[in-house]
């Protein structure tokens, strides 16, 4: 998935897109996650200028307040320790479950994807893009 594939990025959305053209970065694939604790999200951007990072979230104590975005680009030679993994769990006449990750040492990172194709579909580019391009 790209970064205008998250519906759940709202307006913050185009502030990234339009950052990603300032900095004439070609997108790869994009992953977001919700912490359900605080209500921040952790967006990563694969480019071809390295992986951006982004923290959107309040900026102080009041979620009804201003929210802050903060990001980052590491270049791929700096990413890592990452992998993907899979486990699958198989029984006969049973449907096979199957869970993939993608797990980095620096920066710290573990994303998974179920069978579920909508997991699946955002998870697996994103590893295929960070895969290729780390060093």
């Amino acid at each position: 998935m790209k970064i205008g594939e998250w519906d759940s990025l709202g307006s913050v959305r185009g502030l990234i897109q339009r950052q990603l053209g300032e900095l004439q970065a070609a997108e790869f694939a994009a992953h977001v996650t919700l912490n359900p604790e605080n209500g921040r999200l952790r967006i990563l951007v694969a480019t071809d200028i390295g992986l951006l990072e982004y923290f959107f979230g309040p900026a102080g104590a009041e979620v009804e307040g201003p929210w802050l975005l903060r990001g980052e680009v590491w270049r791929w030679s700096r990413v890592k320790g990452i992998r993907l993994q899979t486990d699958a769990q198989v029984a006969e006449n049973v449907e096979s479950r199957e869970v993939w990750r993608l797990v980095a040492d620096e920066p710290k990172m573990e994303l998974s994807g179920g069978t579920d194709e909508h997991h699946l579909s955002a998870v697996l580019p994103f590893a295929r893009a960070c895969i290729e391009h780390a060093g």
